[in-house]
């Protein structure tokens, strides 16, 4: 998509008609917006998604006519708002009009009208002709989906919402990003289509029809596996919520730690705390290990400690059994009657006469071999016998061990907690007041660290829990249902669903992964040239963001506050996403992708929170960034923007208010003309 003209008229602050064009030039492809503050920088920004999709997000006044167009109006009269796009899609050019009418009445209320979309289209021949109304929508969704949109036309607004997501260490944009892109949506309403937790998809309303011809018990067990799973989605929202709180206050803690430790007269105190701190981490992690070896100890070897006694007993008893050792192992009754059957053994001898020695004795050996008889049996519980003997030899010994090591952990953590204790009492009688405050500070957030750990740990047992009763629970429907004739045929439909389903998640969850990976490394190669390989960053599976600073040679688990630094990751993440959406209309092969043409860049003020070296290698990217740039940007930013993108910019333009002192009446001014 290339952008050719914007034409606005009574929009906002722009009373008349204004006209922007913008640089098609492939060498001079920026066009450049210098707008003194509060002449219309952003609105302007902002008139593209209210052309394509009638969108007023930005606007905290919704009324989208010029104040003074408002106000010269007569009651009865009525004034138009219009925003006119033009533009090339896929060698096609367009005219895109969005207007609104605003009517005076007699009493002098403003009321508006609702808005009217056109669209003409550039024949081949020359000839322009109007897009079928009926068919507007899909025609702007097929030249730019409003779900990329804002992936291209990016708006302060939105930077600053990113940056707060981005400062806690997650974002959802990245993750919608990443679907948009891929053409993921399909795959997605597929997979929700299907899913078997839910009872409105396909397989739930299989499992319904099941339901009713199936008994109650059925029913009360597909109540557990829906229940369940709504149970465990509930948790796994609080779970990731709770996360995203002890990110936070984690952070927050180590912050004040470091505050604490500016003041002279704490400095040694906190610095014993953090050391007091850090071993009674590693103690309690120690404590827990153990604990789980406890655990497991004593779900695997209890039983055979337990049962030495009888295993003994039942050993001696067996010991003389008459049965025992007579079978040939690995030989079953089967082997014998071939054997017979063919009238000769394995070693030749003939077996045709039932009355020899060598057709009794195999005769008399079906008795000693499965399935007619016990040894074979008898043989396999000795050996498992003596194997959970021997296992369960040093169990005591060990369990006494490991409880022993509990207790000492338990007393350090005992100890280690006083020590910490004693030494926030003393720095909270410092008689310098803001250390005082911030040591009580801290201990309220650790206080609420502690909470929320706990909390954590409920959720993640009963989610544990939820999950085994319903898998418990699936598995007996199984066995239940196949027990109806009738339910044969739906069972099969369900195995189909359930095949599909797993399919399109396995697809869902590769594409997803690797277009992830992707757009990290888009990501980090931008950060090479912005922070000279000096920044890089980590998108988990979550969509968690971790950040290695390594100019400074430190790492961090989570964004710091530093608003340059979260709005290098969002102006790298729209590059990314740019460069990501190239590869999809390079990509001919794919047809699951919604990215039809490359796109142009529009963007709100991109510069105002960075440094000037940051700001310097960022106008060396901007220019290869896309084959189109639009840059709104303040005065005071747009000079050194100017300055380092010289040669690129084809298109200069200085928006102004025609009096300070009334901002609702700006001009759009060409340089140079």
């Amino acid at each position: 998509m290339l952008l050719k003209k914007l034409t606005l008229c009574n929009f906002r602050p722009f009373k008349g008609e204004h006209t922007i064009e913008f640089s098609t030039d492939k060498e001079k492809n920026i066009t450049l917006v210098m707008a003194e503050n509060g002449a219309g920088k952003t609105t302007l920004a902002q008139a593209f998604q209210w052309v394509l999709y009638s969108k007023t997000d930005g606007f905290k006044n919704k009324s989208m006519l010029n104040s003074i167009v408002e106000k010269e109006m007569l009651e009865g009269t009525e004034s138009t708002v219009s925003v006119k796009l033009d533009l090339e899609h896929n060698s096609i050019n367009y005219s895109i009009i969005r207007k609104q009418v605003y009517k005076k009445d007699i009493n002098g209320f403003l009321k508006q009208e609702n808005t009217t979309l056109e669209i003409y289209q550039k024949q081949n021949d020359g000839q322009t002709i109007i897009v079928n109304p009926l068919k507007n929508l899909s025609t702007i969704a097929n030249i730019l989906p409003e779900s990329l949109s804002k992936y291209f036309f990016f708006d302060g607004e939105r930077i600053e919402k990113m940056a707060g997501e981005v400062s806690s260490g997650k974002s959802d944009e990245f993750k919608t990003a990443v679907q948009n892109i891929l053409g993921l949506t399909a795959l997605t309403k597929a997979i929700d289509h299907l899913n078997p937790g839910s009872k409105n998809s396909v397989i739930g309303k299989y499992y319904s029809q099941l339901d009713s011809a199936g008994d109650s018990e059925t029913k009360k067990l597909r109540e557990i596996v829906y229940n369940n799973t709504e149970k465990i989605e509930s948790n796994c929202e609080k779970i990731d919520k709770i996360e995203n709180e002890l990110n936070y206050y984690s952070k927050e803690i180590e912050k004040t730690k470091a505050e604490i430790l500016s003041y002279a007269e704490a400095e040694q105190l906190q610095h014993e705390l953090n050391i007091l701190n850090s071993n009674l981490q590693t103690e309690i992690e120690h404590k827990n290990k153990t604990i789980a070896t406890v655990m497991a100890n004593f779900s695997r070897q209890t039983y055979a400690f337990l049962s030495r006694k009888l295993i003994n007993d039942a050993l001696i008893e067996l010991k003389n059994t008459d049965n025992v050792d007579k079978g040939i192992p690995a030989v079953r009754d089967e082997t014998i009657k071939y054997l017979l059957n063919r009238k000769k053994c394995l070693c030749g001898c003939d077996l045709t006469d039932p009355t020899s020695s060598a057709v009794q004795e195999l005769m008399n050996l079906l008795k000693y071999i499965p399935p007619q008889s016990l040894g074979g049996a008898i043989n396999q519980f000795q050996d498992r016998s003596g194997m959970l003997i021997k296992t369960s030899e040093n169990y005591l010994s060990n369990m006494e061990s490991l409880l022993g090591a509990i207790r000492v952990s338990s007393n350090k953590i005992d100890e280690l907690e006083h020590q910490i204790g004693e030494i926030d009492k003393s720095i909270l009688k410092s008689s310098n007041t803001k250390v005082k405050d911030l040591k009580s500070r801290q201990n309220d957030m650790e206080n609420t660290v502690r909470e929320l750990n706990d909390q954590l740990k409920r959720l993640e047992i009963q989610n544990g829990v939820l999950e085994k009763e319903k898998q418990d629970a699936a598995a007996e429907i199984s066995r239940l249902q196949m027990k109806i004739e009738k339910n044969q045929s739906i069972e099969k439909q369900i195995m189909y669903a359930q095949a599909a389903y797993n399919k399109f998640k396995q697809t869902y969850d590769f594409q997803e992964a690797k277009t992830r990976e992707k757009l990290e490394d888009q990501i980090n190669e931008l950060f090479k040239q912005i922070y000279a390989g000096g920044m890089t960053i980590n998108i988990d599976e979550k969509y968690r963001i971790t950040s290695y600073v390594n100019e400074l040679q430190e790492n961090s688990s989570n964004i710091d506050a530093n608003t340059a630094k979260s709005y290098s990751i969002i102006f790298a993440f729209i590059v990314g996403v740019i460069n990501l959406a190239k590869e999809k209309v390079n990509d001919k092969s794919d047809e699951s992708s919604i990215v039809t043409d490359e796109y142009p860049l529009v963007m709100d003020a991109p510069l105002s929170s960075f440094d000037q070296r940051r700001i310097k290698n960022i106008c060396e990217v901007i220019p290869n960034i896309a084959r189109q740039v639009i840059i709104f940007i303040k005065d005071s930013d747009g000079n050194i923007a100017k300055n380092q993108m010289q040669g690129k910019i084809g298109i200069e333009y200085e928006v102004s208010l025609r009096d300070k002192e009334y901002p609702v009446d700006s001009k759009i001014t060409r340089v140079g003309e």
